[in-house]
């Protein structure tokens, strides 16, 4: 009895561990969104699943680079932690990390990319063509990058394969989860004609 106790409160933990990097993850990307802004001296305010800024139109592009920034540079330190330190939770703080590159992907794969124009003015900030995928192709190679890191390093099983399942779909529900309730707190408070929210 102790021991499924144990085992319980262990797998609880597993999982707040993954669900908090989630959040954790999601908010570094729109405060890298924000930076530019303050950077800049223009308004911004980053929630847990949106930023809101008021920007002019002309540096939209900058404000729409420093998500995806956010998101690579901190999926990359976590993948490099991840290679060189062993610690507890290792493998939950990746996947939390490693979810939005995740989502950007499945986007990228089902729907031809994101649905709105932040990775197109993120691309116009670099020089790049504002129709193309440089950025979705960008993160569906860190998101495999991390995944080839993680299965060499923790040389997982096929039994696996239904806790992942179980994962993505948690995962799915909690995403949706968590921008829909960012949206009924923070919107009626944030936005207005001089806002935008991402």
């Amino acid at each position: 009895m102790l021991k499924k106790r144990i085992e319980y409160k262990l797998e609880l933990m597993i999982w707040s561990v993954y669900f908090a990097t989630i959040v954790l993850s999601v908010y570094i990307h729109e405060l890298g969104h924000c930076i530019p802004a303050w950077i800049y001296g223009y308004w911004a305010v980053p929630t847990f699943a949106k930023e809101y800024v008021a920007v002019p139109v002309s540096f939209h592009q900058y404000v729409a680079l420093g998500g995806p920034f956010a998101s690579i540079f901190i999926t990359l330190m976590i993948i490099i932690l991840y290679l060189i330190k062993t610690f507890k939770f290792d493998s939950a703080i990746l996947a939390g990390t490693l979810t939005t590159s995740g989502f950007y992907s499945l986007m990228f794969i089902f729907k031809g990319g994101r649905g709105d124009v932040e990775f197109h003015e993120a691309q116009t900030a670099l020089g790049i063509n504002y129709t193309g995928h440089f950025l979705d192709w960008f993160f569906l190679i860190l998101f495999l990058f991390g995944v080839f890191v993680w299965i060499v390093k923790s040389k997982p099983n096929y039994k696996i394969l239904g806790r992942l399942l179980t994962g993505l779909v948690l995962t799915i529900v909690f995403m949706v989860f968590l921008q829909d309730k960012n949206n009924t707190i923070f919107d009626p408070i944030f936005q207005s004609k001089t806002l935008i929210g991402k």
